[in-house]
């Protein structure tokens, strides 16, 4: 007989009839007097991981455990590894449990977990089968208009209301076993109610029970008894432990005065961290306009056993990445209310030294003393609904160093202020809210369409127009060469003179068949490579212009209207992946092509090779990296116009011929995990903006004369050699060797790349080969900033930038 004494109010004394397992009551729960007029006490679990701060693990494991004994009653199977298990919870060791193979459900079954308690325990028995196992839980989610809705009462509790939002999951209409999971029945109404409405609706002759904990009375067992005549269904229950419990409650009030919570300090200045995890979650399922988006891997509108993959890979990789944050041993995770699997399964990635546990919308009595169940509690506002109380409990002032609460949507952030100061009370050195969902407006920022027309091109790119400030070349150089990145720095945006302005615009008719030529060539070796199920993605900012005049070639040859975004690619940082991922959500089933204006040595060649390798086997995708230019001089992409080292005018200016945006930055301090990659726009530029005249003037040849020609050279491109040789770094070598160049960076080579280092950087000299021409605007700059020209053969470029190291 075990004995309880509640603050010295209540009297509870347990007989445990059946513990087939053998596991020691203490190891389940302890007992805490609870603030309701239907039940003035509470078996608080010690495994649940929701007022009692539990390793993670051994929290996923209690539900292997009930999994386990529903196993072997209803399949009379045994269960792979089971001593282990056993050994693991009996224990409170969990970790070693978690490798052993998964049975298979001989039938499907669909289990329903209990909210708010049970809805992580439901799910880990869930998860405990390999095969034929289906799940939903219960919500008390306020849910406008749902698809479907089973509502039904829990008569006991102080929040009745629970409903059931299946979307999209019929199995709930299918004659399969019902398994209701709970952490503890007392009397089994809730159970009894759920079972007569979800009979009512869909009829079927098996229903199970499972729980931790079962404490019916011979009385309540026979209710169970007489439903099952009534509707002629059979209930079988499955508990861990299970015995009778008799109560003698005193009816004086409790004293309050020996309720003492000893938190009466509040440190200051301590840091509070927002991470959003929307880049690691996009399996979203959107209600109707009037709700907020949901995550569907939650169980709370059905999954089965086909998504458990799926969500044990993000769990994995949401835990190594928070796991970056963290900074001390002693680390506490914090579901909220019934959102509690998803946090518990990413806790048990983080390491050791994480311990687990919920909010509650449980108003429990607290008092620091041996064998109680709650030592101490923080009330505050439910951030998601002001208007409800929540509730943390056991949280030592000082035990932990740091805190991770996790919330599946985002709110204004002014509604964590009553939470905030309530963890603040803990005394730990750093607080980390995460959430899974941010609000539909605070998706990574977009300029859009910069200055271009909004159907030529999208922009994914973060704004910092305001934020970030341009360098002088000098300053700039000096920086790099010292081991600053590149694109945490803009350097000033060149202002051209009259007379370089007087020859780009000779340029662009000089040079804009040819241009037109190169750009329908390319754009129709991707319909010929990649079909027509295609998303042009440019790289920012040279491939924009190009990714411009392919979808107009494609468009008015094909009269086929591909979506075009430009996104940013960075040398030594890789692609933006957020911006990946934004295309990948939205045009399901496509294939990305990736696009640039021209190459020179193949930096971003390799680069955005190395980025889809990484990508590809982070986020199980299939990026082809193989990329499209106007000109190819380097030979080191598949798809180009031409290999000549063409002049293309759009290299001759900066932002003025990109969409008025700056090259792409990417500093911590102003992109965040969740941001795209950030630019300047240059509003104050848009009187001398020539981006749309300069791809308006190459696009008018697009016309049917311009497809015949293109058309015939197409039939012989395919004889003609298309080796991806990388020819241009013999000429790199070389020059690497002839000028004792220590850096394959200060090395530019091409019409493109030379044209660049004169804009934004500070070459050394500028080498031109003997045969080339269309170089009038290189020579322009150079005389402008008295950079010295030298003569020198090339075989692959016409010219090439040289830096030189700043200490020299």
């Amino acid at each position: 007989m075990l004995q309880y004494n509640i603050l010295n109010k209540i009297q509870v004394n347990i007989e445990i009839k059946d513990n087939p397992y053998k596991i020691p009551p203490e190891n389940l729960f302890a007992m805490a007097g609870r603030k309701n007029k239907n039940r003035a006490f509470l078996f608080v679990s010690r495994v649940l991981g929701k007022h009692i701060p539990v390793c993670p693990s051994l929290s996923l494991l209690s539900g292997t455990v009930l999994a386990m004994k529903y196993f072997e009653e209803c399949c009379r199977l045994p269960w792979p590894g089971r001593d282990e298990i056993l050994s693991g919870l009996r224990s409170r060791q969990a970790k070693t449990c978690f490798s052993l193979k998964k049975p298979d459900l001989p039938y499907a079954a669909l289990f329903i977990g209990f909210a708010e308690t049970a809805t992580a325990l439901g799910h880990s028995v869930f998860n405990s089968f390999n095969t034929n196992s289906f799940y939903i839980h219960t919500s008390r989610e306020n849910i406008v208009n749902p698809e479907y809705e089973i509502a039904f009462i829990e008569e006991h509790s102080h929040a009745k209301n629970h409903s059931l939002f299946p979307f999209n999951f019929d199995i709930i209409k299918s004659r399969c076993p019902v398994v209701l999971i709970d952490d503890e029945i007392t009397t089994g109404k809730t159970a009894l109610n759920l079972i007569k409405t979800i009979h009512k609706l869909f009829p079927r002759k098996n229903y199970w029970v499972l729980s931790l904990l079962d404490w019916r009375t011979d009385e309540d067992i026979e209710n169970f008894h007489k439903i099952e005549i009534k509707l002629g269904i059979e209930i079988n229950t499955v508990s861990l432990i299970s015995g009778q419990i008799k109560i003698n409650l005193d009816e004086k009030p409790v004293n309050t005065n020996c309720l003492q919570n000893h938190i009466n300090h509040k440190p200051e200045n301590i840091p509070v961290h927002y991470l959003y995890l929307d880049s690691f979650y996009n399996n979203i399922i959107h209600k109707n306009p009037e709700n907020s988006r949901y995550l569907k891997h939650t169980g709370r509108f059905g999954i089965d056993f086909r998504d458990q993959a799926v969500i044990e890979e993000q769990s994995r990789r949401t835990g190594i990445y928070l796991k970056q944050f963290r900074k001390s041993v002693k680390t506490l995770c914090i579901g909220t209310g019934e959102f509690m699997y998803l946090p518990m399964k990413i806790a048990s990635h983080m390491g050791d030294g994480v311990l687990y546990q919920s909010t509650t919308l449980s108003p429990i009595y607290p008092y620091n003393c041996k064998n109680y169940g709650i030592k101490n509690a923080y009330e505050f506002q439910n951030p998601q609904d002001l208007s409800i109380t929540s509730y943390l409990y056991n949280i030592p002032p000082g035990f932990y160093d740091e805190i991770f609460i996790f919330f599946e949507r985002d709110v204004k952030k002014e509604q964590y202020d009553s939470l905030i100061e309530q963890l603040k009370l803990t005394c730990v050195k750093r607080i980390f809210v995460i959430t899974f969902l941010r609000e539909n407006n605070k998706s990574p920022a977009c300029l859009y369409n910069g200055s271009y027309l909004p159907d030529d091109a999208v922009f994914l790119l973060k704004d910092l127009s305001n934020q970030i400030k341009e360098q002088g070349n000098m300053e700039r150089e000096k920086a790099i060469q010292s081991g600053v990145h590149y694109s945490e720095m803009l350097p000033i945006e060149y202002k051209p003179s009259d007379k370089y302005m007087e020859i780009f615009n000779l340029l662009i008719p000089k040079y804009a068949q040819e241009n037109a030529i190169a750009s329908a060539l390319a754009a129709e070796k991707i319909i010929s490579l990649k079909g027509r199920n295609i998303v042009l993605v440019s790289l920012a900012r040279a491939g924009t212009p190009a990714g411009i005049l392919f979808k107009r070639y494609i468009k008015y040859k094909y009269n086929l209207n591909l979506p075009h975004y430009s996104i940013s690619i960075i040398r030594g940082k890789g692609i933006d992946e957020n911006a990946i991922k934004y295309i990948e959500q939205k045009h399901k089933g496509s294939h990305i092509q990736f696009i640039d204006g021209w190459t020179g040595k193949g930096t971003i060649t390799r680069e955005l090779e190395q980025a889809c390798i990484k990508y590809n086997q982070e986020w199980g995708s299939s990026l082809d990296s193989g990329m499209a230019v106007i000109a190819d001089p380097g030979h080191c992409v598949p798809i180009f116009g031409t290999r000549k080292d063409l002049m293309i005018p759009s290299a001759c200016l900066n932002s003025t011929v990109s969409g008025l945006i700056s090259r792409t930055v990417h500093r911590k301090d102003l992109i965040y995990e969740n941001d795209f990659h950030g630019v300047k726009f240059y509003k104050e530029f848009v009187d001398s903006d020539m981006s749309n005249q300069f791809v308006d003037m190459i696009s008018q040849y697009y016309s049917g004369s311009i497809f015949d020609k293109i058309d015939t050279i197409m039939e012989k491109s395919y004889v003609q050699d298309s080796e991806i040789s990388w020819k241009g770094m013999k000429d790199i070598e070389k020059i690497i060797s002839d000028f004792n160049i220590q850096n394959i960076n200060f090395v530019k080579p091409g019409i493109g790349e030379t044209t660049r280092v004169l804009l934004r950087r500070i070459p050394w000299k500028i080498l031109i080969s003997p045969d080339s021409n269309d170089l009038e605007h290189i020579l322009q700059l150079a005389g402008e900033k008295n950079i010295d020209i030298e003569e020198y053969k090339l075989s692959a470029y016409q010219c090439c930038g040289l830096i030189r190291p700043v200490k020299q």
